[in-house]
C-alpha cells in the first residue's frame, strides 16, 4: 500500500489533535498569601471577604492559598519574604516594611482618599518606589473610612496641653514607626511591642496606653485595663495588599486582571465592613466602662495639628526613591 505525503500530513494533524485533546488543561497558578495581622483581626476579616473570597469565583488562572498570619511569618518579616518571592501576596500595614521602603511611612499620615491618590498620580509614584525597593506592586490600599480611624487608648484620664493637645509626659506608650514621632512630641516614652504582647504589657504596667484603630479592642481584652478612648480621631490606615512583582508578571493576562480587580474591590469595599465591625466593638467596650473622650475645642485642634506636624516633619528627614515634595503634595488634600 502506497501512503502519499498528503495522507502522512493528514495523519499527523489528526495525531496532534488527539494528543492536544488528551493533554490536561494548564494548571492554575497557585499563589501563597499571608496577612501581617492575625486571622481574627478585623482588617484580616475584611481582606478575606473583599479580596480572597471574590477570587474563589474563578480558579482557572489563579488559586490563592492562605498560608497563615504572623504566627507563621512574623509581621515585620513578611515584606522581606515577599520581596524574595517566599510569599506572593501580603496584606500588611506598610509601616512594617518601612525600613525597606521609606515611602511606606506616608500612607497612614495621608489625608487623600484612595480615589484621589490614584487620580492625582500618587499611586503611580508609590508604585515606582514599591517596585524598586520591595520588588512589589500595590494591589490595593485599605484606606477604610476616612482620616480619623486611629485613637489613643489610655488607662488614665488624659492630661491636657495647650501646646500639644494631649500631655503624655511620664507615660509609657506602645508604639510603631507610625506613632513614634507624635508620641515623642507629646512627651511620652515609647515602647516597641507587638500587638500580641500588648495585653500582658498593659497588665504588668509596661505601658500605660497605645495608639490603635477602632476595632478589635474587646476581642483582645484590652478594655480590662484601658478606660479612655481619646480623640479626635486621626490617621488613615497604612494597610496595603501588595504582590511580588516577578510573580505578577508571570501570570496570564486574565490572571493579572483578576488580581487587579480583587485589589480594587478590597480598596473600595473593605471600609464599609471595617466600620460595622468597629461599631460593634465600640458598643462592647463602652458597655464595659471605656469612656469615649474627645479633647475639647482648641485642645482637640492642637492634638491633631501636633500629630500631622510631628509626623510630616519626621518624614521630611528621610531619603526617598521618588521626589518627596511632589509625593507629599499628592498625599495631602488642600485642607490639610
Amino acid at each position: 500500500m502506497t501512503i502519499t505525503c498528503k495522507q502522512i500530513a493528514a495523519t499527523g494533524v489528526a495525531a496532534a489533535t488527539a494528543l492536544a485533546i488528551g493533554l490536561p488543561a494548564k494548571a492554575a497558578e497557585e499563589l501563597k498569601v499571608s496577612t501581617a495581622l492575625g486571622q481574627k483581626h478585623d482588617q484580616s476579616k475584611a481582606f478575606f471577604t473583599t479580596f480572597l473570597d471574590p477570587m474563589k469565583s474563578d480558579k482557572s488562572e489563579v488559586v490563592l492559598n492562605y498560608i497563615g498570619g504572623p504566627e507563621v511569618t512574623p509581621n515585620k518579616k513578611q515584606g522581606p519574604a515577599m520581596k524574595r518571592g517566599l510569599i506572593d501576596i501580603i496584606m500588611s500595614p506598610s509601616t512594617y516594611y518601612a525600613n525597606l521602603v521609606p515611602e511606606a511611612r506616608l500612607t497612614g499620615i495621608a489625608t487623600v482618599t484612595p480615589q484621589q491618590w490614584r487620580k492625582n498620580g500618587g499611586h503611580k509614584m508609590m508604585s515606582e518606589a514599591w517596585g524598586k525597593k520591595l520588588n512589589a506592586i500595590i494591589l490595593g490600599w485599605g484606606n477604610f473610612y476616612g482620616p480619623n480611624q486611629f485613637y489613643i487608648w489610655m488607662k488614665d484620664k488624659p492630661k491636657l496641653s495647650k501646646t500639644t493637645g494631649l500631655d503624655l509626659t511620664g507615660k509609657k506608650m506602645r508604639t510603631t514607626p507610625l506613632y513614634t514621632p507624635f508620641f515623642k512630641a507629646m512627651g511620652a516614652t515609647t515602647k516597641n511591642i507587638s500587638p500580641a504582647e500588648v495585653y500582658t504589657a498593659l497588665e504588668r504596667g509596661v505601658v500605660d496606653g497605645l495608639a490603635w484603630p477602632e476595632g478589635g479592642v474587646a476581642f483582645r481584652g484590652w478594655h480590662s485595663f484601658i478606660k479612655y478612648k481619646v480623640g479626635p480621631g486621626f490617621f488613615r490606615s497604612s494597610t496595603m495588599v501588595t504582590m511580588n512583582k516577578d510573580k505578577f508578571n508571570k501570570l496570564s493576562k486574565k490572571g493579572q486582571a483578576q488580581i487587579i480587580a480583587a485589589g480594587l474591590n478590597y480598596e473600595n469595599k473593605s471600609g464599609a465592613l471595617l466600620k460595622k465591625l468597629a461599631a460593634a466593638d465600640n458598643a462592647k467596650i463602652y458597655k464595659e466602662g471605656v469612656n469615649d473622650y474627645t479633647l475639647p475645642g482648641d485642645y482637640g485642634r492642637a492634638f491633631k495639628q501636633t500629630i500631622i506636624n510631628a509626623n510630616w516633619t519626621d518624614a521630611g528627614k528621610r531619603k526617598y526613591t521618588v521626589d518627596f515634595a511632589t509625593l507629599k503634595a499628592k498625599m495631602l488634600d488642600s485642607g490639610s
